[in-house]
């Protein structure tokens, strides 16, 4: 009878294929790196997507995204196509969570946050929406943002107008998560 390299002196079975990916995952290892894609791979699946996407076929090219964003979680592209898909299904709420994704892996792009903005408007979430494009105008000063700039401004106007969420507290307020992050930096 053989031994079992992989098992320990007391007789513990291996680790069951489960175990194996999520230890992977843990690893940073993705499901592109585990099916070898290679960066053809990915541009390819992306530019049918987009094509998919740019022919109002928005629920055939969320799942390609999505196919594109499970196997390479850490491309901003990745999760900003797929919120957008989202966005475009009136999936609000999802699409929310994949444009935070695409925020957190670039703090200093504005455009998740207005998409981000744009989506809490169609749920009715003024007083977040309204943060959210505040938050946009901060992150625009520069010349080359300036047409988002005019686009947040010009939402935030229309919810002015329309007296949306005026007089609305938002459920978390942004100032004061900047002022506490800020002074757990010093």
């Amino acid at each position: 009878m053989e031994a079992n390299p992989t098992a320990s002196a007391a007789g513990a079975h291996p680790p069951n294929l489960e175990t194996q990916v999520l230890d992977l995952f843990a690893a940073g290892v993705t499901l592109g790196d585990m099916f070898h894609f290679s960066e053809h791979d990915y541009e390819a699946v992306y530019a049918l997507a987009h094509s998919l996407y740019s022919q109002g076929r928005f629920d055939d090219a969320m799942r390609l995204f999505a196919f594109l964003t499970a196997s390479s979680p850490y491309e901003k592209r990745f999760a900003n196509a797929l919120a957008s898909s989202m966005q475009m299904l009136k999936m609000y709420k999802q699409a929310i969570e994949y444009y935070s994704v695409a925020s957190v892996m670039d703090l200093m792009d504005p455009m998740p946050t207005f998409h981000t903005a744009e989506c809490l408007m169609a749920l009715s979430h003024y007083p977040e929406a309204r943060q959210a494009l505040e938050l946009v105008l901060r992150q625009t000063q520069t010349p080359e943002r300036e047409a988002l700039r005019a686009r947040a401004t010009a939402l935030l106007e229309h919810m002015s107008e329309k007296k949306l969420g005026e007089g609305e507290r938002p459920l978390i307020d942004l100032a004061k998560l900047d002022e506490e992050s800020a002074k757990s930096t010093l």
